[in-house]
């Protein structure tokens, strides 16, 4: 795995076949999670992930009962059940949508060469850069709850214990996870890290080098 830089004009990372068969079905799992169905099953000529238009939901929509989920679809407030409800009502169908429509673009990028760059070349184009950030970002998510990661701190304190005594602390630490599966979603999760890093780096470096805020 190589970082994103600016190559040609585009955002282009390196990604060997592995690499990319590791995300790509990662992002299919998230993607089935929000209701998507298999993304390798699809016919991408009859999918209509949405049309842009909002839609109003009459009846009301109970939480995700998976945490996983729920963390990619969270209370608008933990302080008030009414008003987390209303807004999940008015708001949930069009942030899945959304959301499975970012992981189905990554996974199309992940799955189809790009022509005229080399194999392992994962390219993106930089009005592309912050769809593709934001749906890394759903996949930490969901790594984060399996792993039981809440913080930046216990991130850290997870990979350090991967990288230096791998047979022992992380396995420790999970009573569910298969501890061989634990490290495997760690080094996962770290990678994902490191590869979303790269690519905001360079998307907030253009933006300030064209002078424009980092939020646009």
């Amino acid at each position: 795995m190589r970082a994103f830089k600016r190559r040609r004009g585009m955002y282009a990372a390196r990604l060997d076949t592995d690499e990319r068969d590791v995300i790509a079905a990662l992002v299919a799992d998230v993607a089935e999670l929000l209701g998507a169905g298999r993304l390798e099953a699809r016919d991408p000529e009859s999918v209509v992930v949405g049309d842009g238009n909002p839609r109003m939901r009459i009846e009301p929509l109970p939480p995700p009962s998976d945490p996983a989920v729920r963390r990619l679809l969270p209370d608008a407030s933990r302080d008030d059940p009414q008003v987390a409800e209303e807004f999940r009502r008015l708001t949930e169908d069009d942030l899945r949508a959304g959301k499975i429509a970012r992981l189905t673009s990554l996974w199309d990028a992940l799955t189809t060469p790009t022509e005229g760059w080399r194999a392992d070349a994962f390219v993106i184009a930089p009005q592309d850069a912050k769809d593709v950030a934001a749906a890394i970002t759903d996949l930490r998510l969901v790594l984060a709850e399996r792993l039981g990661i809440r913080t930046d701190e216990q991130a850290e304190r997870l990979y350090d214990a991967l990288l230096d005594s791998p047979q022992s602390e992380v396995e420790e630490v999970d009573e569910i996870l298969d501890p061989a599966a634990r490290r495997y979603l760690v080094a996962v999760y770290g990678a994902l890290s490191w590869l979303q890093e790269s690519l905001v780096d360079l998307l907030l470096h253009d933006l300030r080098a064209a002078g424009r805020p980092a939020d646009q």
